[in-house]
């Protein structure tokens, strides 16, 4: 009988000693394939800690060989510290995804020769403060990346927070080895600028081009030559007189070589007439119709933008007033917050929500260019209502509400076939002059500008009512109001669209983003906090304790 137990006690014990053997067999087998193909999951919203396969292709389509060298202290802080693991993973993934073309190495520049190196590769140190007992200490620590590409540098010279990083590290790796594709910028019928804007017209667009540094955006006029080949997009953003018919038949046949145009024109003006009365008195601000003399041109695209502005009753947000002369942040109706916007379109890219400051609808005119496929980009509520003719915009005193109610449509993206708005009239040269279109079988002279009838390609189109929630002066509300923050990735995606760049889209949108607790009572944030440090290996523990009485219960049974 002893012998019996014995046995069983022997091979009970061999047992568990080839189960140990072999699980810790498994977990070395693990970390070796591990060591050599790593994979992580990535369970942020915006993919945050995962390259985008638009990064991968950046990399892997690389000319030429690229190098980079992350400087990065031994003496960071914490908080550092985790940015700078961060940073090595993100150069990590480019490294893997480039097919050797991306390699980079990390250098702790402590000596003169890595300080000299880091000054070379356009990196710059921090200043700290630590704080200890009794005294401040000031020290200096690096963390930055530098990028080498055909005897170019570029650089990330200092990096303070895990947002962004990866777009910056692809736009810089798009600067050094990927031409820049060229946008022009209307410029002679009053529109905004990026130097010295008219006055009350939206601070110019110095914010976008400050975000879109991988393209070359420039001011172009449209009363002289045809706009050159090598520029792949028009914008033509808040128009404040006629546009010539010298420009329309340049924006005309820009359209017809297949480029993209935006037309961001706002149907209606709100402005403060110059105080000409007695000192001390305000000038009220006036609503009226904006003569910007493209009624025709987009009639025939097959687009109609109304002389009014949408007012929305309760979907409204602050914005920049003036009150008694001085400037203040409050809520109006023309600030309308839009949430119906189409998310499958490019344009809209993880855009959730925009807010139109003063924006006038837009319908499509059926019929009119039927090759053309349309999408509606964002549409106003039912509730809202449209304020049109000439009105008395008095922030202390809100409109009431019209008769005429929504929903309505903000703007418009089109692509396709299209016919030419010049197509069998005549067309005005340099000089302004009328030219008549060709006869039948006639010769033309080499000297004369060549009539494209029908579009080239697909030509991109984007007819939105509204140029304000592109300008700087609404952008920079963001610091007060995060939801204009959509604004500036609604307008990028405008840019990237145009030009069939949709490569730098995701990347532009990503962001961190804070995900706080909606608790309530005074006392949940420390039970939830306790709950986390002590609740879940308790868990753990209580799941021991019973599995343990469980298998002690099994053995009594076995004896007997």
């Amino acid at each position: 009988m002893a012998t019996h137990k014995q046995s069983s006690k022997a091979k009970t014990g061999a047992n568990a000693v080839f189960f140990v053997v072999f699980v810790i067999g498994v977990l070395i087998a693990v970390n070796i394939i591990a060591s050599r193909v790593t994979k992580r999951v990535d369970f942020t919203e915006d993919k945050m800690f995962t390259l985008s396969k638009a990064s991968k292709e950046l990399v892997r389509t690389l000319p030429d060989r690229m190098t980079a060298k992350a400087f990065i202290s031994k003496d960071l802080p914490p908080r550092d510290a985790q940015i700078a693991q961060y940073v090595r993973d993100l150069l990590d993934e480019y490294q893997a995804a480039s097919n050797g073309k991306f390699t980079w190495e990390a250098v702790d520049p402590t000596d003169k020769a890595g300080k000299d190196e880091a000054q070379k590769m356009k990196v710059v140190p921090d200043d700290h403060q630590d704080v200890q007992a009794e005294k401040i200490t000031l020290s200096a620590s690096y963390l930055g990346v530098g990028f080498q590409y055909q005897g170019n540098i570029e650089s990330l010279p200092s990096i303070k927070s895990p947002g962004g990083i990866e777009y910056q590290m692809s736009m810089i790796i798009r600067m050094l080895a990927v031409k820049r594709k060229k946008i022009g910028f209307a410029s002679s019928e009053g529109e905004l600028s990026f130097g010295n804007p008219q006055q009350g017209h939206g601070g110019g667009l110095s914010i976008v081009k400050q975000y879109v540094m991988d393209y070359t955006l420039e001011p172009v006029s449209l009363n002289g030559k045809l706009l050159p080949d090598d520029m792949d997009a028009l914008v033509i953003a808040g128009p404040r007189s006629a546009m010539s018919e010298r420009a329309k038949f340049v924006v005309d046949q820009f359209l017809m070589h297949g480029k993209g145009v935006a037309f961001l024109v706002d149907g209606m003006v709100i402005e403060q007439p110059q105080n000409q009365g007695l000192p001390g008195t305000e000038q009220p601000q006036l609503g009226r119709k904006n003569d910007h003399g493209l009624d025709d041109l987009l009639d025939h695209y097959g687009f109609k933008i109304h002389d009014d502005v949408v007012m929305e009753p309760q979907m409204n947000a602050p914005g920049i007033l003036t009150v008694k002369g001085r400037q203040v942040l409050a809520n109006y109706p023309t600030f309308t917050v839009v949430k119906n916007i189409d998310p499958t379109h490019p344009i809209n890219a993880r855009v959730k929500g925009l807010i139109f400051p003063a924006g006038s609808s837009v319908d499509q005119v059926k019929d009119k260019q039927p090759g053309l496929a349309v999408t509606i980009l964002a549409q106003s509520t039912p509730q809202a209502w449209r304020q049109a003719g000439l009105f008395v915009l008095d922030p202390q005193s809100p409109l009431a509400p019209g008769p005429d109610h929504g929903p309505f449509n903000y703007g418009y993206a089109a692509e396709g076939a299209m016919t030419s708005f010049f197509a069998g009239k005549d067309h005005p040269n340099e000089k302004g002059e009328k030219v008549p279109p060709p006869a039948a079988n006639a010769s033309i002279d080499p000297a004369e500008e060549k009539v494209l009838q029908t579009s080239q390609g697909k030509p991109r189109l984007v007819v939105i009512g509204d140029s304000g929630f592109t300008s700087d002066d609404n952008l920079m509300v963001s610091r007060y109001v995060p939801a204009y923050g959509a604004n500036l990735a609604f307008s990028i995606g405008i840019l990237d669209w145009l030009v069939a760049d949709p490569t730098m889209t995701e990347m532009r949108a990503k962001t961190m983003q804070s995900r706080p607790l909606h608790v309530e009572g005074a006392g949940t944030p420390q039970l939830i906090k306790y709950g986390n440090l002590a609740g879940i290996p308790l868990l753990f523990v209580l799941y021991g304790v019973v599995r343990a009485r469980l298998r002690r219960s099994w053995r009594q049974r076995v004896q007997l």
